[in-house]
């Protein structure tokens, strides 16, 4: 086999990187010209974007995305006199535009005859990119409605990042906060849709730091902490969500007070709960927390006391009747525990008198539990063992049916 001089390595590289060029004026030819098949050009143009030689060209990828702006302008026509047109097509042309014309970007200088460094194309594609600012959200909105979620993210993410750019400082005024902050959420659901969770964190806060403060921003917000386990997040927006919130809404103080039981700060705890039924005298759940931070500090009588007001003030409050119906049965245990010691005679008298009526009493309130929230599974776990021992076969057998 023959071996290639330098000279002629040199000379197919020049031969193709000339190649790649004359496509891409082709496509140029072919933009001006009108009457674009913009899947064929794409065809034509792509060699051109991976070529070591071209793909380091600004002419390269400001034609390229001179194609893509030229297809976005062309949907958006038909779209406009009420054509068909695909909504991922029309978005995703759109943000292509606009990825290949900041790629073009940096690589645009020119030396002149002087020596001068200067720009070919970055007029044209500062003023194009500016010019079609609005329609990134436009395309966003496009692309949400064709269930392309990460399509829409990123859409939105131009939109509200581009007015901070250095090169569109000058062309792009800053929307109002409300509608950046507006947008900002919409771009956090579109990653929350796409179970890009992380970024929907980010976009959350990028809502709430442009002063958008509606009440499902916290809703959401701690909804997809929750499923990232990120338990700061949660309270840093639960705590938020109820000084705006808390009076419509007690999961808010819920939160926060199981943030500080979490942390073990029971005082604090116990202050957020006093100082919101200051407000909110009638609030069952309330109770119900202050029940639980009785329970982490063995302070169970206080706990039943809390449950049975929970109850009182909500008799449909399911997790209170649950939680009161716990407390008694676990009661029931402690006297069985504590009469090891008994007589025969001793035991049966003090189940009479005493552990079966518990368990009775137990039971009343977790079958009220679980006929209100059939979520209330572990209220099946301990109807269960209260029917056994109480010699219960019929409820029993009713229960274990349930448990299936």
């Amino acid at each position: 086999m023959k071996k290639l001089s330098f000279l002629g390595l040199c000379l197919l590289t020049a031969f193709a990187a000339s190649a790649q060029n004359n496509l891409v004026k082709e496509v140029e030819r072919t933009i001006k010209s009108g009457g674009v098949n913009y899947a064929d050009a794409r065809a034509q143009i792509a060699p051109a974007l991976t070529n070591e030689e071209s793909k380091n060209n600004a002419f390269t990828w400001y034609i390229a995305g001179k194609l893509e702006f030229a297809c976005y302008d062309d949907l958006y026509g038909k779209k406009a006199i009420g054509q068909p047109v695909d909504g991922k097509e029309i978005g995703n042309a759109l943000i292509n535009g606009y990825k290949m014309y900041m790629q073009a970007l940096p690589l645009d200088t020119v030396v002149n005859e002087k020596g001068k460094v200067k720009t070919k194309h970055s007029k044209d594609i500062v003023k194009t990119i500016a010019g079609h600012y609005g329609d990134f959200d436009n395309a966003a909105r496009f692309l949400w409605e064709a269930q392309d979620f990460k399509g829409a993210y990123t859409a939105w993410d131009i939109y509200l990042t581009l007015p901070q750019h250095k090169a569109f400082a000058k062309e792009l005024a800053l929307s109002p906060d409300s509608i950046m902050g507006e947008l900002a959420y919409n771009q956090a659901l579109a990653a929350w849709q796409a179970d890009c969770l992380d970024s929907a964190l980010i976009a959350f806060d990028r809502a709430r730091a442009f002063g958008y403060n509606k009440k499902q921003l916290y809703d959401y917000a701690i909804s997809v902490a929750v499923q990232k386990g990120k338990n700061d997040v949660v309270y840093d927006y639960a705590a938020e969500g109820h000084k705006l919130y808390g009076k419509e809404d007690s999961k808010f103080i819920s939160l926060v007070i199981n943030g500080y039981i979490e942390s073990k700060d029971y005082a604090k705890a116990q202050a957020t709960i006093e100082e919101a039924l200051a407000l909110d005298p009638t609030n069952g759940e309330l109770y119900d927390v202050m029940g639980i931070i009785y329970e982490s500090q063995k302070n169970d009588e206080k706990a039943v006391e809390c449950y049975k007001k929970a109850i009182e003030l909500n008799p449909t409050f399911a997790r209170a009747q649950y939680n009161l119906g716990r407390k008694i049965c676990e009661k029931a245990y402690a006297v069985s525990d504590g009469a090891k010691d008994a007589t025969q005679a001793e035991y049966l008298k003090l189940r009479e008198e005493q552990i079966d009526p518990l368990f009775r009493e137990a039971a009343s309130h977790l079958e009220e539990a679980y006929k209100l929230d059939e979520n209330q599974r572990d209220a099946l776990r301990y109807l269960r063992n209260i029917y056994y021992n109480l010699n219960d076969e019929e409820n029993l057998k009713r229960i274990e049916l349930l448990q299936l």
